[in-house]
């Protein structure tokens, strides 16, 4: 042999020999080690028992010599048809998971229960078709379709030409109809049905996620719309209200310093003293709610139960008659500050609101701490001596503030004033919002504002005084 001739099977240099067709059983074993241990704890109770149910009816059809083909029967195989029935079992058990691995099982123990004689090869094939079809990758079951009608073609052709019988290559296609045809036609059914339902749940996801995104970008649409109209009115407010409370400053600091020669306890000085004070406070409020209208965070919105004594005296220098007391204990200073300043808050807003509708008529203004049974909760009977000795002692009672302003109604209903009708809504809402409760309305000829605040924690001992400042009434 010339040595420049390449030995047969050996390929050209350079290249590799091509590979050696994979025998059966290999494809087999390599079906079996493809298949994931995860996966195999996946099986379905269904498809064991599935399993155990064509065991059974393989049994009984050797019981009752319900045979297949007879002149295809090898003795060999005949003896050996439960290890071959239990081989197709195993795979119908692995028919989801591992479908080429069923294809294999339930392939070789059909035809061998075929070449054993046993009617069970048919069943075998039944559920090859099926499960294929159903379980197997897309390719898989396109290859099963076009080979269940080759396969029942082959076998009506193959019964016309061995028995030149009609009615036998009718019973032929019937079997080949039922056996291969029908779960190939059942299977795609099932398996369209499968993929539109994945296809719609897939869908109504994608709708839902696309409602989830438009609420969002509506959201931030409105969260941006919501920025744009507080910059626009911090704009406004610096630039309309601001400027004019500035003006005010400015000219009642100017009307000062010309007045220097007047007495300083005149009333047109002080009244200028005050104009001034209440502009120049007004205009720090009105900054501090620019600065929260541009940034958007919150800060600490001045006013306190210290700062009542001033309020008073500012609505007594413009002419209310107005009495106040203060029971508080350490006069409220020791509360948090959200109470403190809900507190300030209503009288102010109180007072406004009874110099506005009530000109000329007395104003009185409490604040107490109070229990809440003597709020309106009806009281325990005293325990007699002998209870007291027996129980334990009880937890201190819960207090609550107890704020009141209340003003004579006037005999005659003054002229509409341009309120906004915001002031006691505005109220309430302060009140829920520290937790307590206020109640405005006439009561017993007098308009009576009564705000009830739960006080932290056991209320500490009152002083042994009470800060009133009735004196000094003004006329």
């Amino acid at each position: 042999m010339d040595e420049s001739t390449p030995p047969a099977g050996t390929g050209h240099a350079g290249t590799a020999p091509p590979p050696a067709a994979t025998p059966p059983l290999r494809r087999l074993g390599a079906a079996f080690m493809g298949m994931a241990v995860r996966r195999l704890g996946n099986t379905k109770v269904e498809d064991v028992a599935l399993a155990v149910g064509y065991f059974l009816l393989f049994w009984l059809l050797d019981a009752v010599n319900f045979a297949a083909f007879g002149n295809l029967k090898v003795e060999a195989l005949a003896s050996a048809w439960p290890a071959i029935a239990l081989l197709g079992c195993v795979g119908v058990v692995f028919r989801r998971t591992a479908p080429a691995a069923m294809a294999w099982m339930c392939g070789l123990a059909a035809v061998g229960l075929l070449l054993a004689g046993h009617a069970g090869c048919f069943v075998l094939m039944f559920e090859f078709f099926f499960s294929l079809v159903l379980f197997g990758s897309p390719r898989a079951a396109a290859l099963a379709s076009r080979a269940a009608w080759v396969v029942t073609a082959v076998l009506v052709v193959a019964a016309f030409a061995s028995f030149r019988d009609a009615g036998l290559t009718v019973v032929a296609g019937l079997l080949g109809v039922i056996t291969f045809l029908t779960p190939v036609e059942w299977a795609g059914n099932l398996r369209k049905a499968i993929l539109l339902a994945e296809s719609e749940s897939a869908r109504a996801d994608a709708v839902h996620e696309a409602a989830a995104q438009r609420l969002l970008a509506e959201r931030n649409a409105h969260d941006l719309s919501l920025e744009q109209e507080r910059q626009h009115m911090a704009r406004e407010l610096h630039d309309v209200i601001s400027a004019r409370l500035s003006a005010i400053a400015l000219q009642s600091g100017a009307a000062l310093h010309a007045a220097k020669a007047a007495p300083a306890g005149s009333p047109g000085t002080a009244l200028l003293r005050q104009i001034r004070q209440e502009s120049v406070a007004g205009l720090e409020e009105l900054n501090a709610m620019i600065r929260l209208l541009h940034s958007g965070a919150a800060s600490e919105a001045p006013g306190r139960i210290a700062e009542l004594e001033p309020l008073v005296g500012r609505h007594r220098s413009a002419g209310l008659e107005l009495s106040f007391s203060n029971g508080m204990p350490d006069g409220g200073r020791h509360l948090p500050l959200p109470v403190q300043t809900t507190v300030y808050r209503v009288a102010a807003e109180s007072l406004a609101n009874a110099a506005r509708h009530a000109p000329g008529q007395p104003v009185a203004v409490s604040l107490a701490a109070v229990r809440k049974d003597e709020a309106g909760t009806p009281q325990q009977q005293p325990a007699t001596p002998a209870q007291s000795q027996d129980r334990t002692p009880s937890p201190p009672p819960a207090m609550e503030l107890v704020l009141t302003v209340s003003s004579e109604l006037p005999a005659h209903q003054p002229a509409a004033s341009p309120g906004t009708g915001t002031g006691i809504p505005s109220m309430q809402f302060r009140a829920a919002h520290a937790g307590g409760t206020l109640t405005a309305g006439p009561e017993s000829g007098q308009w009576k504002v009564l705000l009830r605040l739960p006080l932290p924690g056991p209320a500490p001992q009152a002083p042994a005084g009470t800060v009133n400042t009735n004196e000094g009434l003004h006329a």
